[in-house]
């Protein structure tokens, strides 16, 4: 059995991780914890409400940037895109891993 990742190294790591989903494509919160746990393998301590606040600070940042989008099924979802800015300091965490 794998071991659990400590919450220190996911919040570390939150940036980059959410950033790199987004560099893939646009997409929601619920989609991108989806993915995080996929990536992790079900070992992430991230529940779909932690994730807002990074993407709101990383919103405020000029990383990324939001809007709404309705679904084939008449939802409406709060989709995210990385800028150039987000971009940039993706590349930066790269370069420094």
């Amino acid at each position: 059995m794998a071991k659990k990742i400590p919450k220190e190294l996911m919040a570390a790591s939150a940036v980059p991780i959410i950033l790199t989903i987004l560099q893939n494509g646009d997409n929601y919160g619920y989609e991108i914890v989806q993915e995080i746990k996929k990536i992790t393998n079900g070992e992430t301590p991230w529940q779909e409400a932690s994730i807002y606040p990074v993407l709101k600070k990383l919103e405020k940042q000029g990383m990324i940037k939001s809007y709404w989008r309705m679904t084939p099924d008449e939802r409406h979802r709060k989709y995210y895109s990385i800028q150039d800015t987000g971009k940039v300091d993706l590349k930066l965490c790269m370069e420094l891993w």
